[in-house]
This record gives C-alpha cells, sequence and structure tokens, in this order.
C-alpha cells in the first residue's frame, strides 16, 4: 500500500513522522506500506524526479492510502488520479474528532 500525502510546502520532519505513523499503522493491520520518503532520494529534492521514483513505487502497489488532508497537494492528486487510472484502489485516513 503506498502511503500518499502532502509535502511540499510544510515542515519536513513533521511530514516524515506522519508518513511513518501511517507506515506503522498500516503494517499494525496488516499491510505492506511504501512510505514516499524511502524512495532513495535525497530530502528535500527536485520535486519531478520524486514524483517519477514515487509514482514508479505506486504502481508497484494494490492500494494508495490518502492521508488527511491530501488534496491540498498537487503531488498527492497526481498520485491518486495515477492511481485511479491504473485500477490502484484508494483507502483513506479518517480522522476521529473527539468530543470534549
Amino acid at each position: 500500500m503506498y502511503i500518499s500525502g502532502a509535502i511540499a510546502h510544510y515542515d519536513m520532519n513533521e511530514r516524515k513522522a506522519v508518513f511513518k505513523a501511517a507506515e506503522e499503522f498500516l503494517k499494525a493491520e496488516g499491510y505492506h506500506p511504501v512510505n514516499p520518503f524511502e524512495n532513495g532520494l535525497p530530502q528535500p529534492g527536485d520535486w519531478r524526479e520524486h514524483m517519477r521514483r514515487d509514482i514508479a513505487l505506486l504502481l508497484e502497489c494494490d492500494y494508495i492510502y490518502m492521508l488527511d488532508g491530501w488534496w491540498q497537494s498537487k503531488g498527492a492528486k497526481l498520485e491518486l488520479d495515477v492511481a485511479s487510472s491504473c485500477g490502484i484502489a484508494p483507502m483513506f485516513e479518517v480522522i476521529e474528532i473527539n468530543d470534549v
């Protein structure tokens, strides 16, 4: 399962932590997550180079996991479009809001 979400224009350490938490959650659920922060390219780096590598990783997956806020990311929207076009099933992170 490929993890997709907003990265660019955000604090890189915060984003790495969010993606790592999603990776751990998906592992616990029995999936084999693919974290784009582990694509072998330096961070930060050239956006287009990262997208080419990330889409190649995505195409090897059966599912794409869309992190909350994905709609704010040009790259995540592109990844979802590629996934949808190639028959890769989407799953969306659900954030629960507890009443205080």
